[in-house]
């Protein structure tokens, strides 16, 4: 949503509302002893509701440039580290 409001200037896009509603399919069959397979997602979706009175194509350009801009749906899109770091009484555990 950030880089929606941020680019609709770029895209003479005034935003009057603006939702989106992420959902993920994911595997999570090792949590329940099915298999031994990670959780993982599968797909995660995006739907981006805008209220405008901005012409199609112009709010169409606008959410590609977001979305593209968009860190944690590139993130997705390419393998990335992930690191878990615990802290116990605001001390590192190691």
């Amino acid at each position: 949503m950030t880089q929606l409001a941020r680019f609709a200037p770029l895209y003479e896009v005034p935003i009057e509302d603006a939702s989106a509603d992420v959902r993920a399919t994911f595997r999570n069959t090792e949590k329940y002893d099915v298999d031994d397979a990670p959780p993982f997602f599968e797909e995660v979706v995006i739907q981006l509701d805008v209220v405008s009175s901005a012409p199609a194509q112009n709010v169409k350009q606008l959410s590609s440039h977001a979305e593209r801009a968009c860190h944690a749906a590139q993130s997705l899109r390419h393998p990335v580290a992930v690191r878990l770091e615990t802290t116990l009484n605001r001390q590192p555990l190691r």
